[in-house]
Parts: C-alpha cells; sequence; structure tokens
C-alpha cells in the first residue's frame, strides 16, 4: 500500500500542522474551503510520495487548484 499523505508544514519552523491525501480522480481538492481555496494554501507541502520537485513547495494564499495536480513541466519546473 502505498501512501500518498501529504503534510502541510508551517513556513517557519516546518512543523505539521495538518494532513491531506491529495486531489480526488478528477484533480480537485477534497478539502477545499467554501471560497474554494484549498487546505494547503499559503503553506509549504512535503508530499510523501510525490518527486522531490514537491518536497517543501510553497502553495500561493487563496490557490484553488492542488498542487499535486499541476502540470510542473509546462511551467519548466
Amino acid at each position: 500500500m502505498t501512501d500518498n499523505r501529504v503534510d502541510i508544514l508551517d513556513d517557519t519552523t516546518v512543523e505539521v500542522l495538518d494532513q491531506c491525501y491529495g486531489p480526488r480522480a478528477d484533480g480537485r481538492c477534497p478539502r477545499a474551503g467554501w471560497n474554494g481555496a484549498v487546505a494547503c494554501a499559503g503553506r509549504r507541502i512535503a508530499p510523501t510520495e510525490a518527486g522531490a520537485e514537491y518536497w517543501l513547495m510553497w502553495v500561493p494564499p487563496g490557490s484553488q487548484h492542488c498542487p499535486l495536480a499541476w502540470n510542473l513541466e509546462s511551467v519548466g519546473y
């Protein structure tokens, strides 16, 4: 069994504040708030099963898209 957990981190202490399990099959966040913002918006993330390009990735405040659904190759990352 794989662990698709994503740790949501504090920017200063890098302490785990919360966890989620990434996007649904359609790429949308299952924990989006009333305004559509993903649970990790404004925080850094540390996915346990994603590639190194996602380690400590900062998710912009108000982001409405799960960063694990982003196509990083299309932006040259």
